[in-house]
């Protein structure tokens, strides 16, 4: 009896003892483990810092923003090598041979994405683009392998067929940071047509959304007729202030056109000629 307690407590205190043996190896490491997030952390930070460096002053004038990409993202790859290397040997293992295949890899890996990848078939467009395809305009919900979802701005869902999306029209506005603003007006002919197109320039340029890069505020007459001048105005915003910013600047004309008598907005008409047929008489002899 006393030998089957025995045994069931041996039993019962193995567990236990393999746990503490396996949290006293732990622990033996942990000066490494602690060490090699050392190392991460503070790599990650430095590359990340130089990146945000680079995204600053590099990126707006290097025609390949990829390149700088790629190298960065190679950067990250080789920190997080290293430290495996690193910590691998602190252990014990001769990391020479697996250094020199890591390394190989990670080589070949960035000249295959900075090379091969944009050849690789992909939709122009991620999940959060705004766009308009085939004339829906709106955000990207999500991609399938079948179709595209689109989120429009009223809040319903769009389901476009890849097939459909691949052959129609796409406009991304994602990826242009400034949007132009077009504006057309109608003046009557007898306005001060030098002082309109001043004023109209001067309207746009004190909106603090308006840029002067990639081109400031100016306003081109278009065409002429005996009834109206037809004028645009071109000025560029950023895109996320592009719809707000239109709809502000034509209440700002409008409202500044009320006042003024040397300029006057046609109005849209159409002249109607009657002509009448003279009756012929007869001629009498």
């Amino acid at each position: 009896m006393e030998t089957t307690v025995s045994s069931a407590a041996e039993a019962d205190a193995t567990p236990m003892e393999q746990a503490s043996n396996i949290l006293g190896q732990v622990s033996d490491y942990g000066w490494l483990i602690v060490d090699s997030l050392y190392l991460i952390v503070g790599g990650m930070v430095i590359i990340f810092l130089l990146h945000k460096l680079a995204s600053v002053f590099l990126y707006p004038n290097l025609k390949n923003g990829r390149l700088v990409r790629v190298i960065f993202g190679t950067l990250y790859l080789l920190v997080l090598v290293i430290t495996a290397l690193l910590a691998l040997k602190q252990i014990g293992f001769d990391v020479r041979v697996i250094a020199q295949i890591s390394f190989i890899t990670i080589l070949i890996g960035a000249v295959v994405i900075f090379f091969l990848v944009p050849f690789l078939p992909k939709l122009p467009f991620m999940p959060g683009n705004m766009v308009e395809i085939s004339g829906v305009m709106g955000t990207v919900d999500a991609i399938s392998s079948f179709h595209t979802t689109i989120r429009k701005f009223d809040g319903t869902l769009v389901f476009l067929p890849n097939a459909l999306v691949m052959a129609s029209r796409i406009s991304n506005f994602h990826y242009t940071p400034s949007r132009r603003i077009e504006m057309q007006f109608s003046v009557k002919p007898s306005s001060d047509l030098e002082y309109t197109k001043e004023l109209l320039v001067r309207l746009l340029s004190d909106d603090e959304r308006v840029l002067d890069d990639p081109s400031p505020p100016v306003v081109f007459i278009m065409s002429a007729s005996a009834s109206s001048v037809e004028m645009t105005a071109y000025c560029w915003v950023l895109n996320a202030h592009w719809l707000g910013a239109q709809s502000d600047l034509w209440l700002k004309i409008i409202n500044s056109l009320k006042g003024e008598t040397r300029v006057s907005l046609a109005l849209s008409e159409q002249k109607i000629y009657l002509e009448q047929e003279s009756e012929t008489l007869p001629v009498h002899s």
